[in-house]
């Protein structure tokens, strides 16, 4: 016998690609705990002064976890969807990263940058 649902139906939230930009924003937020942040740095071998390129870069959250983390670096974050760079631009200005964050819109596969512009160039969620 079939259950009638009185359950309204919420209307969909907005779809950035194939993420939704909140979502995407909080599993990587809760992915990094605090003790790991040194490691990853190292990893990449990010130092402070840096001009960083983050290929990809969604609603931002890689490009501010440099800003705030090392000193005197310089993070450009470049993505094809105006949606989720619009996010990204809210939590940059909410964090207060405007002097070290800038996002642009474009292609990762015809970056409007000359070889050799940066330190060090990632990717996180791109591929």
């Amino acid at each position: 016998m079939p259950v009638n649902s009185t359950k309204s139906k919420q209307p969909p939230s907005p779809v950035t690609g194939y993420f939704e930009g909140e979502r995407l924003e909080l599993s990587w937020r809760y992915l990094y705990r605090p003790e790991f942040i040194p490691l990853l740095i190292d990893y990449l071998g990010a130092r402070p002064g840096m001009r960083i390129l983050d290929v990809g870069c969604g609603t931002g959250f890689l490009a501010r976890l440099l800003a705030r983390t090392l000193d005197d670096v310089r993070v450009i974050g470049l993505d094809a969807d105006t949606k989720l760079l619009n996010l990204a631009r809210q939590m940059v200005e909410r964090e207060g990263l405007t002097s070290q964050v800038e996002l642009q819109q474009g292609n990762a596969y015809q970056t409007p940058y000359p070889a050799e512009t940066f330190d060090l160039v990632t990717s996180q969620t791109l591929l």
